[in-house]
């Protein structure tokens, strides 16, 4: 074949070529982006959340999760988040409540090639994750870790949360001891890193403004026997005892300091805890956690939270994963559950933002995500994390009553207020003055061990004058 006819079968092929691409589209090999967008048409998304070992929290907080991803993947025009042809796909682990789950969890979410990963609850946790998925650079948000070890962002540098850190609730708490003019106080804590990092902040601010943590009593999550525990406490004769723990925990360190008499001074509590869940179970802790003053997350209000409160009892979506908890128990759903509900909704504008699943290009992005969701306004500052915002409430019966607010100062309400103690406080421009200190029934704990002693005491002492009357 000469040069002039390879020239011309050259030009017939290429002219072919040309022709015949916009009738046979090119399809795209695995992996590759089947959308007009950069962004592949499946982006998995990893929702970690302790559902055996914490149904009442990590089954509601699950479903929320869920619940965002249907909603996200099922809109349409200008409503919609992700562009057309592009969908998340969940992919749920339980942590089983602890560090060592949370590192399974995240190594099988990585095996699994994940984009983006929701959570998890627990501080120790989410540490746990986040050591495995930072270097992988995928980002992570957590919608409860709370933890100020967590900002640390040369250890995490992938980590976020829509929760804030305890370093600010540790503020807020240290505020309301110094209304009350207390200059003596006791901590008891789990010894994770969400026990010590509150309490840290705590006693830092504490010792500035002239007070002393005379006694300072931490054990392992789970632990069933803290009796040395609460008895310090009782030693120790602080004006106030701070506690810090989730619920469960909470539970088991308030049933043993009422058995020997360490609720007779004033308790204050802390969001892990300041839950009627901490005492669903035991009517001794109910009684024990009676007056104990403490904070909370804001109550969620707004649009938002409405549409929220809204779907979540729409059984259009409540088919996705099983069991669920508070559809099925009939109550009221998790105070996380908003929170990670909005987490997936974050994710997704910073998806649809980044137009890349390139870890470190999406978080860059994610941090400028703005966004007003069922949890409120979520704005984060520059570790990725949200400004805390807290109620002071205090416990009476099964309500939860609010005395004041913390959002980076604090206001109370002027009124008169009552302590485990018995001691009652009137507040007014937030400060605090005692006008009686009163014993109350509810302040002398340990009554049912004091009881025996003394009726054992009874017994041996007409045994004796028997036996000494029989010898006489």
């Amino acid at each position: 074949m000469n040069d002039q006819k390879k020239t011309t079968l050259l030009i017939l092929v290429l002219t072919v070529a040309v022709l015949t691409a916009g009738i046979f589209p090119v399809v795209a090999q695995s992996g590759e982006s089947e959308n007009a967008s950069g962004l592949p048409s499946e982006i998995k998304i990893g929702g970690v959340f302790p559902i055996v070992k914490r149904p009442d929290a990590g089954r509601d907080r699950r479903d929320a999760f869920l619940m965002a991803i249907s909603e996200i993947n099922n809109q349409t025009g200008a409503n919609r988040i992700l562009p057309e042809g592009v969908k998340l796909v969940p992919i749920v682990k339980d942590d089983d409540n602890s560090a060592a789950g949370g590192t399974a969890a995240a190594q099988a979410l990585i095996a699994e090639g994940v984009h983006i990963v929701i959570g998890s609850s627990g501080s120790s946790v989410s540490a746990a994750m986040a050591a495995e998925l930072g270097p992988q650079k995928i980002p992570q948000i957590s919608y409860a870790a709370s933890s100020p070890s967590l900002s640390d962002r040369t250890l995490y540098p992938y980590f976020m949360r829509v929760a804030a850190s305890d370093a600010d609730q540790g503020k807020a708490i240290g505020d309301l001891v110094s209304v009350f003019g207390w200059k003596k106080g006791a901590t008891i804590h789990t010894s994770d890193s969400y026990g010590v990092g509150l309490i840290s902040v705590f006693a830092e601010i504490f010792k500035k403004n002239g007070g002393v943590i005379i006694t300072d009593q931490q054990f392992d999550p789970g632990a069933t026997d803290v009796a040395a525990q609460a008895q310090s406490l009782v030693d120790s004769n602080p004006e106030f005892i701070l506690g810090h723990f989730i619920d469960v925990d909470a539970a088991t360190a308030v049933k043993k300091a009422w058995e020997v008499g360490a609720i007779r001074k004033p308790w204050i509590t802390t969001d892990g805890w300041s839950t009627t869940a901490t005492f669903a179970n035991d009517d001794t802790v109910k009684k024990g956690m009676q007056h104990m003053i403490g904070t909370t997350p804001a109550p969620l209000t707004g649009a938002g939270y409405q549409a929220f409160n809204q779907s979540w009892f729409d059984p259009e979506w409540n088919f996705l994963e099983g069991p669920s908890y508070s559809l099925s128990s009939g109550k009221v759903f998790n105070a996380y559950a908003p929170l990670s509900y909005d987490s997936v909704y974050v994710a997704a504008m910073g998806l649809a933002a980044a137009n890349t699943t390139d870890g470190e290009t999406l978080l860059n992005v994610l941090y400028n995500v703005t966004y007003d969701g069922a949890s409120g306004s979520i704005k984060f500052n520059e570790y990725g994390e949200v400004i805390g915002r807290y109620d002071y409430v205090q416990l009476d019966g099964e309500t939860y009553t609010t005395f004041g607010k913390w959002q980076g100062t604090i206001t109370l309400n002027d009124g008169e207020i009552t302590l485990p103690d018995g001691s009652t406080w009137t507040i007014s421009d937030n400060k605090a003055t005692m006008n009686k200190n009163i014993q109350s029934e509810k302040a002398t704990p340990g009554l049912g061990v004091l009881e025996s002693l003394i009726s054992l005491s009874l017994v041996i002492l007409v045994t004796v004058a028997i036996r000494r009357k029989g010898k006489s």
